[in-house]
């Protein structure tokens, strides 16, 4: 009889997938991206968390959507590289906004930003609209946006920089106590001859295990200066709510009756057992054992429909997005 705690991962894995996707995409891709999602969630179950993170990427870029960052955060916390794991849950948050779990990740993140300040670094991340920018700090190269790296606390000369938009420079601090999150909305061409310097912005969460609090309806980004001065900062877009998918949850929630009416079935037939072999003369043996097979039967069934259902919940979360 499978035992209800082997199931958790995979419960928790369907529940934060089971979000409305963008359409627009062609059914080969919907169906090669399904197939990606569930591979990694298999390979989740059997631990392999390095291959789990390849199959849930390869699905992102097939069919992108940010509940499959909350997959790879899972998966990088098993492997305990926390700075990627703290990237991967920032843009779970910032590409669901409207996550039912956001105070869980948001603490999460703290815990993540404690655990790097205990080892005295901090979390940078940068975030360009487009992507793609170039990131330079201190004058040295370090990679394209999306961009994450940890450093050590303290002030740092952030350059941006894309082909058709203006470069962007900005000074940024990062904390001791929590990650520094920069989000910059590029602009086309050139920009105006000189503008007034930008305050930084503060860190974009509080270092403590407990929930965070939500972040400002309108956290400023970096915009485009001259290319000798910053200018003052704007806010950046927010995503679009996602749609609602009813049969998705509908399957989700057959999902979750099953699998709670199959771990009742299951404790009841490990009572029957257990008084079984307690060392207790038993009148009603044989009545115990029918009843303990009965129930064993039962609880086996719902696991069997909790996991079919579960099977269709994810892959009406795909077909669903196409229509």
């Amino acid at each position: 009889m499978i035992r209800p705690w082997r199931l958790l991962p995979l419960l928790a894995l369907l529940t934060a997938s089971a979000a409305s996707i963008p359409a627009a995409a062609r059914a080969d891709d919907v169906a090669e991206a399904s197939a990606h999602f569930r591979k990694g969630s298999a390979l989740y179950q059997q631990r392999q968390w390095r291959a789990a993170i390849a199959e849930f990427e390869a699905a992102y870029r097939l069919k992108p959507h940010g509940a499959i960052h909350f997959n790879v955060a899972r998966c990088r916390e098993q492997l305990e590289e926390w700075p990627g794991a703290l990237r991967s849950y920032t843009d779970y948050l910032r590409e669901v906004p409207d996550a039912r779990d956001r105070a869980a990740v948001r603490a999460t993140i703290g815990r993540i930003e404690a655990r790097l300040a205990a080892a005295g670094v901090q979390a940078l991340l940068v975030y360009t609209d487009p992507p793609g920018a170039e990131v330079r700090i201190d004058g040295r190269p370090r990679g394209t946006t999306p961009f994450h790296l940890t450093l050590p606390p303290g002030p740092y000369a952030l350059a941006l920089a894309l082909e058709g938009y203006a470069p962007v420079e900005q000074a940024v601090e990062v904390g001791a106590s929590a990650s520094r999150v920069v989000e910059v909305v590029l602009r086309p061409g050139a920009a105006p001859a000189s503008a007034p310097p930008a305050a930084a912005t503060g860190p974009a969460s509080q270092g403590a295990a407990a929930a965070l609090p939500p972040p400002e309806p309108a956290r400023p980004d970096l915009s485009a200066p001259a290319p000798a001065a910053p200018v003052p900062l704007t806010p950046a877009p927010q995503a679009r709510p996602s749609r609602h998918r009813v049969y998705t949850w509908v399957a989700a929630g057959a999902a979750v009756a099953a699998l709670a009416a199959g771990v009742l079935y299951g404790q009841a037939a490990e009572r029957k057992r257990d008084a079984l072999v307690d060392g207790t003369p038993h009148d009603d043996a044989a009545s115990l054992a029918r009843d303990a097979r009965s129930k064993a039967r039962t609880a086996n069934v719902l696991y069997g429909i909790a996991g079919a259902a579960g099977a269709a919940g994810v892959t009406l979360f795909f077909v669903e997005g196409t229509f």
